[in-house]
Formats: C-alpha cells, sequence, structure tokens
C-alpha cells in the first residue's frame, strides 16, 4: 500500500504535520503551568483567548495530514471526530465550562483519536508503528482512569509522542511526496525521449 492517500498527494500535508507536531510541543508543555492549563476566558482571558487559538491551530492542522495518511476509512472519520470534539472542548473551555463537563468529552474525543493513531501506524514500519501504538494505548488507558487521583502520570509520555509521532508522520508525508515527484519525472521524461 502507498504510504500517502491517493485522494491528497502533496508536500503541504507534511508542513502541517511538522506544524502540528511543533504547535503540540508547545500546547501539551502548557501542561504543567497551571495558570496557562487552567485559564478560561472568565479567570485570565487574554491567556485564555492565546491558549485557545494554539488548541484550535493545531488541530486545525491535522485535518490535510487525516486525509494524506492512509488508514481505513473508518478510522479516519475517528480522526475527524477527535478534531472536531478537541475544538469544541476547548472552545468550552475559553468560555468557562466547567472542568467537570468538557474534560471527560475531551477524554471520551481521545478514544477516537488513538484508533486513527493505530490504524495508521499500522500500516507503517518501524519507529512510526511502535511508537503510534504506545501513543494510542496510552490516550485509551488515560481516558478510562482519568478521575483516578495522579493519574495524569499516565498520560505524561503522550507529552513527548505525539508530537513526536506527528514529526515522524511529516516525514514519511515529505519523503513519499518526494519520491512521487520523482517518479512524475522519470516518467515525464521517458515520454518525452524518442525511441
Amino acid at each position: 500500500m502507498s504510504a500517502v492517500s491517493s485522494t491528497f498527494r502533496t508536500p503541504k500535508a507534511a508542513l502541517f504535520a511538522y506544524i502540528a507536531a511543533i504547535l503540540f510541543a508547545i500546547h501539551l508543555f502548557t501542561y504543567f503551568v497551571p495558570v496557562l492549563r487552567d485559564a478560561t476566558g472568565l479567570t485570565f482571558p487574554i491567556v485564555a483567548e492565546l491558549m485557545a487559538l494554539l488548541a484550535v491551530a493545531e488541530h486545525l492542522c491535522l485535518f490535510p495530514v487525516l486525509e494524506a495518511l492512509p488508514a481505513p476509512r473508518w478510522a479516519r472519520y475517528a480522526g475527524y471526530g477527535w478534531l472536531v470534539i478537541d475544538i469544541a472542548t476547548n472552545i468550552m473551555q475559553l468560555n468557562g465550562t466547567p472542568q467537570s463537563s468538557y474534560l471527560p468529552l475531551r477524554y471520551g474525543g481521545h478514544i477516537s483519536a488513538a484508533l486513527w493513531i493505530i490504524a495508521a501506524s499500522w500500516q507503517m514500519q518501524g519507529a512510526i508503528r511502535v511508537i503510534g501504538i504506545i501513543l494510542a494505548v496510552d490516550l485509551v488507558f488515560y481516558s478510562f482512569i482519568a478521575f483516578v487521583p495522579l493519574a495524569f502520570l499516565i498520560l505524561l509520555p503522550s507529552l513527548v509522542l505525539l508530537p513526536l509521532w506527528l514529526a515522524l508522520v511529516g516525514r514519511v508525508l515529505a519523503t513519499n511526496a518526494t519520491d512521487q515527484l520523482e517518479d512524475t519525472k522519470t516518467q515525464e521524461s521517458s515520454i518525452s525521449t524518442p525511441v
């Protein structure tokens, strides 16, 4: 199977994956700073707006990545669902919705994220497959025990694994886009060369 979807063969998807990796790394780091992590439009409006913009941007960058990365259609639908749920819960946080209302919804969305990540990773080779599987299992496991004291420690690996996985996805997409360009040039030169 080709490592890039036939519906979206472009190096732009790789760029979006790299941007998402950087934005997620920045955003996930903020979880260690309570004033940033817990900011709402009611408590710290400017901080909350900036955090919401960061959260929405990182998820929006993943739409073209989701389209480009090979995965079964049902897994892509799960990935799209995760993006919509996470964007919505970030806006809920911005608008002062209590954590007890938006966090369980977000954790439910992480089940969909894990489904897409594991389905896409399963089709890859090497580190990207292993990292994707570990990341997916970590997201699912945490989603079911998030209410347990100190359970956030279970989620700590994902703070590194998600940006790393996205960077590897970017590399796969960029490599395949370059390979396809080379194949196209080779085909064009063979067509224009007289026999």
